[in-house]
């Protein structure tokens, strides 16, 4: 648990650290956070793109207090669509009122809905667990000849930077395939590759500031070397 003051004191330390100052402030930040109108996950995700898309070329060691402080820049700022409250604030004050959310025992999982239908919680992980084990020849014919060979074809043709950034995407795309549900090439829907996926990446893909016409140049590269080398 921190304070605001805390947060926003950390947040000063990392902008002089990397030396950001003619681009970022505590109360820019704290302007972002503010004024934006969802709850969303996906306005979080938004939010800590654009704060880790300033601090480009860190090590990995800093990478994980960047999102850290980024995340807490979400949980203690003020947001305008809270009434001027934190989640911190609103978490607060909901653990006041049912003091019993604070050390809740062991729940039930909740229902889900997959494609419009609702299941329990094991009927769901069994689910998971049978599409998993159709996906796995086409799992292993990702990762023990389809990469391999794409990376070894960018490392000839291509700098080593424009290879890596190739293969990057490459490698994302078919992690977010087996994700959705995909269980073979030929299954993979033409609009998640050219809409749903450059889109998906914008607010998903952090450290990485791809545009989604540049996210697609590189799709259209590696279904050009699946076709040329596959035959698929």
């Amino acid at each position: 648990m921190k304070t605001q003051k805390q947060v926003e004191k950390e947040l000063q330390g990392l902008i002089d650290k990397h030396k950001l100052s003619n681009q970022l402030s505590v109360e820019k930040i704290k302007g972002w956070v503010c004024n934006e109108r969802d709850k969303s996950m996906e306005a979080v995700n938004k939010f800590l793109k654009k704060f880790i898309d300033h601090f480009q070329d860190v090590k990995d060691k800093d990478f994980n207090k960047i999102l850290e402080i980024a995340n807490d820049c979400w949980n203690y700022f003020p947001h305008k669509i809270l009434g001027g409250k934190s989640p911190d604030q609103m978490m607060r004050q909901e653990i006041k009122k049912h003091p019993e959310l604070k050390n809740r025992g062991k729940q039930k999982m909740p229902k889900m809905i997959v494609g419009g239908k609702e299941m329990e919680w094991e009927e769901y992980e069994e689910m998971i667990k049978e599409m998993e084990r159709q996906q796995q020849p086409f799992k292993e014919w990702i990762d023990k000849e389809l990469l391999p060979k794409y990376k070894e074809f960018l490392e000839k043709t291509l700098s080593e930077k424009t290879a890596e950034m190739h293969y990057s995407v490459a490698d994302i795309f078919f992690e977010r395939v087996l994700h959705v549900g995909f269980i073979e090439l030929e299954q993979i829907r033409s609009n998640f590759i050219q809409k749903e996926f450059p889109r998906w990446w914008q607010t998903h893909v952090l450290m990485n500031s791809l545009k989604e016409k540049e996210v697609l140049s590189s799709l259209k590269k590696l279904f050009q070397f699946i076709d040329f080398a596959f035959g698929k």
